[in-house]
């Protein structure tokens, strides 16, 4: 909870609550509760995004609804794309955010390979994540990629950059790549789902602190 409460006063765009095999994984009940608090903590809360795995589009639109979700991060590549977990929700009143998870693996990939591979996850998809593939792992890797890729591939596709990003690199991640945003969680964390205050917090200023040069160089 506390760590809900921070990141919402910090200004996070969005909340991950994962459901995906993961030592952060929980229940659509818990996140529910969560969510609230945090939809109570400012005027304008994050949006609240479900990670899922390999899971059915059905599953998938069960939790939405019962965590009382925004948005869902699909990290599977044998899972349903976004087009097939819009219409398990169809008839629904709120639009849901789709963000549409591609792996880059460390040592990086041909730019044309990534950029079809970002097209392809286009469909059905408002975001594309570019996240690292580590270990034998897709999220929640900790391990980073060549972010040069994400500009050389993205070619004007909104993207997200995730994979070993911490305070110390944000800076770095968001100029090389040239995203949009970030996803962070093992970079600012204790342990796995409990973060650490103090990175978090310097995660949010080396992020202010990024935005306010660019505005200077943009204002030059």
């Amino acid at each position: 909870m506390d760590d809900v409460l921070r990141a919402s006063v910090l200004g996070a765009w969005a909340l991950g609550f994962v459901f995906a095999p993961s030592p952060r994984r929980l229940t659509p009940a818990a996140a529910r509760g969560l969510i609230g608090a945090a939809a109570a903590a400012r005027p304008r809360p994050p949006l609240a995004v479900g990670v899922f795995g390999n899971t059915t589009a059905g599953e998938i639109a069960r939790v939405v609804e019962e965590a009382g979700l925004d948005g869902v991060q699909l990290h599977s590549l044998e899972g349903p794309g976004g087009a097939a977990v819009r219409a398990a929700l169809a008839g629904r009143e709120r639009t849901l955010l789709i963000i549409q998870a591609v792996p880059v693996p460390a040592e990086g990939m041909g730019a044309g390979v990534l950029e079809k591979a970002i097209a392809t996850a286009r469909w059905g998809a408002d975001l594309v994540l570019l996240d690292t593939r580590a270990k034998g792992g897709f999220g929640g890797t900790g391990v980073t990629f060549p972010w040069a890729l994400a500009r050389d591939a993205g070619q004007g596709v909104p993207l997200l950059v995730a994979g070993g990003i911490r305070p110390e690199n944000v800076e770095a991640a968001l100029r090389d790549s040239g995203a949009w945003g970030v996803d962070v969680s093992s970079g600012i964390e204790v342990v796995p789902g409990l973060k650490d205050a103090r990175l978090m917090e310097r995660l949010f200023e080396r992020v202010a602190a990024l935005r306010e040069a660019v505005s200077l160089d943009n204002a030059d």
